[in-house]
């Protein structure tokens, strides 16, 4: 795995007392279909919710956790570190009925005791912001019991490119000792254009420029679907993901001893598929996976290139962050001469002599450009044969 800093979204949120994931929930109904229909992709019906014993590690201000609270499971367990995440439940659980006998631990997952196993253990946008993966997967891994299902999430150096663009622009665009809540006032009218193009957004803007633009573990190096996988592999299988990316055309009288394996095929399905994480406007076909692990390389090499140019302000990494974004271009427009044209024009506004505000309010191109940001894996843990 690549080395990490420290930063992490725990010691973020708690320095500055934010919890950044607030969600308009005006249009309950269509809020908690949204998450219904993540949990289908994942294979999770509101039927294996009811009665089980559930654990969601990370809720944040606890939005998305009123749709498992609604399905009634036997008992619902919430652990998060962040006190004003912890805050932000509490006041939002109050006006709902249903989540009166929510259990809520103020607890980092790694010092988290449990009582019992789990049948169901949700962790959402923690990983994209950890120092630790390795430690905070296996402490994941611990409390979900034989047979039971964990849910986590991945963002990756394809998924966020668009997003790497942009933080470039916006580490350039205000000064490094303006205020952060000044940083995220100053920076949402050039980038609230571009997420009113996105469509379906229900997070605030000031918090997504905050969680994305200007949050240091943000930036870190992140961990992809096979590298999840991998680490969970001893003893949990793929079961599915969204976007739901593989087929499985095996015939289930041959998933028997040695084929009896899930894990594989979604690592070998996600580097002939994963130039699809780069644009959410459109699917590709399969392509080169060599191609494609040269790509993601190329996104790693550009998203460090701004990370240092964010930690030293040396002018030297804009020019690494070019010369790799270059090459980025070059391999996307293969697939799609919009996305290359999309990301030629970010790469001019990231790198120009001066930032243009208005120049990248209403960029025609990039403005139109994000990745499919945040995936979703589900395993199951597997019973002795």
């Amino acid at each position: 795995m690549p080395d990490r800093t420290t930063a992490s979204h725990l010691g973020f949120y708690g320095e500055f007392g934010v919890s950044p994931v607030r969600q308009d929930i005006s249009d309950f109904q269509s809020h908690l279909q949204r998450r219904r229909g993540l949990y289908r992709q994942l294979g999770l019906l509101p039927t294996h919710f009811q009665n089980a014993d559930v654990c969601e590690v990370g809720p944040g201000s606890g939005f998305n956790s009123l749709y498992v609270g609604q399905c009634k499971p036997n008992r619902y367990v919430l652990v998060d570190g962040n006190p004003t995440g912890i805050s932000d439940m509490k006041k939002l659980f109050a006006d709902y009925a249903f989540m009166a006998n929510v259990d809520i631990r103020h607890s980092p997952i790694e010092t988290f005791q449990p009582d019992f196993p789990f049948d169901i253990v949700l962790c959402e946008g923690v990983m994209s912001g950890v120092p630790n993966p390795e430690e905070v997967l296996a402490r994941l891994a611990a409390l979900v019991k034989p047979g039971g299902i964990l849910v986590t999430s991945c963002v990756d150096h394809l998924s966020h490119y668009a997003e790497t663009v942009r933080r470039l622009i916006a580490q350039r665009a205000v000064p490094v000792d303006m205020p952060l809540i000044e940083k995220a006032q100053a920076l949402v009218p050039l980038f609230k254009p571009h997420l009113d193009r996105l469509g379906f957004v229900s997070r605030r803007h000031d918090d997504w420029v905050i969680d994305n633009l200007l949050h240091p573990a943000s930036i870190i190096p992140l961990v992809n679907i096979p590298e999840t996988i991998v680490l969970l592999a001893s003893s949990f299988q793929y079961f599915g993901a969204s976007p739901n990316y593989g087929t499985d055309w095996r015939w289930y009288k041959s998933l028997v001893g040695d084929n009896w394996d899930f894990n594989i095929p979604a690592i070998t399905q996600y580097w002939s598929l994963c130039h699809n994480l780069m644009d959410h406007r459109f699917v590709w076909a399969d392509a080169d996976p060599v191609q494609n692990q040269r790509l993601y390389g190329l996104c790693t090499r550009a998203r460090a290139a701004v990370a240092s140019f964010e930690k030293t302000g040396d002018p030297a990494r804009i020019a690494d962050f070019k010369a790799h974004h270059a090459g980025i271009v070059e391999i996307m427009r293969a697939s799609s001469a919009e996305t290359a044209e999309a990301l030629a024009e970010g790469g001019l506004l990231a790198t120009a002599d001066q930032i243009d505000p208005m120049a990248v309010a209403q960029a025609p191109h990039f403005g139109a450009l994000f990745g499919r940001g945040q995936q979703y894996i589900s395993f199951v843990k597997e019973l002795p044969l």
